[in-house]
């Protein structure tokens, strides 16, 4: 760990959208950064070379995102995957906060206030917190509520069995910094890969019990987490899931 990161006159919020071929639902991703209830925001979205009209929806949800204390486009001319999307964002990322928000997802309203308080409660408690992460609502394509999605509870001894820590989560950004530049090799697993770096560098997380962001349920998830949930509601299987059992550790598979 290096370095006190507890300056409380540093407010700014970075976020980070990496996105590729989901210009159906970057648009609504963007606005939901651009409801939330704190401020300011630096909003950092990556275009990884999508083929669709994702680049032309960036710049349009974009325009439209005037509370935002600063945006930017950064549209990449050959695909570098998730992790090498979020190395180059990290050379643009000045806020004292940071979370990355994968471009078909939504963060409720209120998600950056509440995190961003509970986060400095908890660091009040043990300063080797850099994160906190939340629960979420399963939403189907067309943005409808499936069930509800329920992370695990901290517990850094679990990280090297399961992938549990999802994204979003907000945390300190030196922490993000300084385990940087993260592995462009890891194509699936980007999140977990992500946290065992900052882990690592001997920070640790926490979780608050809320579902405070939509996660989207498609057939193009990286995770394959869309297809096996969809199924399942499908077939008349409901209730709460426990994400973990879902998403893959980290791996260069495609």
């Amino acid at each position: 760990m290096e370095t006190n990161l507890t300056d409380a006159t540093e407010k700014l919020l970075s976020v980070v959208i990496p996105n590729y071929n989901y210009g159906r639902f970057l648009s609504e991703a963007i606005a939901s950064v651009a409801a939330q209830t704190y401020g300011p925001i630096q909003l950092i979205v990556v275009d990884d070379a999508s083929t669709d009209n994702s680049v032309e929806e960036a710049h349009r949800a974009l325009d439209q995102a005037d509370s935002l204390d600063s945006t930017m486009l950064i549209a990449l001319e050959s695909n570098v995957g998730k992790l090498g999307a979020l190395n180059r964002a990290l050379e643009h990322v000045t806020g004292h906060y940071f979370i990355i928000l994968d471009s078909d997802d939504i963060l409720l309203p209120d998600y950056a206030e509440r995190t961003i308080a509970e986060l400095e409660k908890a660091r009040a408690e043990d300063p080797s917190i850099a994160f906190l992460y939340t629960d979420c609502m399963l939403i189907n394509q067309a943005g409808e509520q499936l069930d509800r999605g329920k992370s695990t509870a901290w517990d850094p001894a679990l990280l090297d069995r399961y992938s549990f820590v999802p994204e979003p989560a907000t945390c300190l950004a030196a922490p993000v910094l300084e385990s940087a530049p993260y592995d462009e090799a890891i194509r699936k697993g980007t999140k977990h890969h992500k946290w065992k770096r900052i882990v690592a560098k001997g920070w640790n997380g926490r979780h608050l019990p809320e579902p405070l962001f939509c996660y989207r349920m498609h057939d193009a998830n990286l995770s394959g987490i869309g297809k096996r949930v969809t199924a399942e509601v499908e077939s008349g299987i409901g209730g709460e899931r426990i994400l973990s059992g879902y998403w893959p550790l980290q791996t260069t598979e495609r």
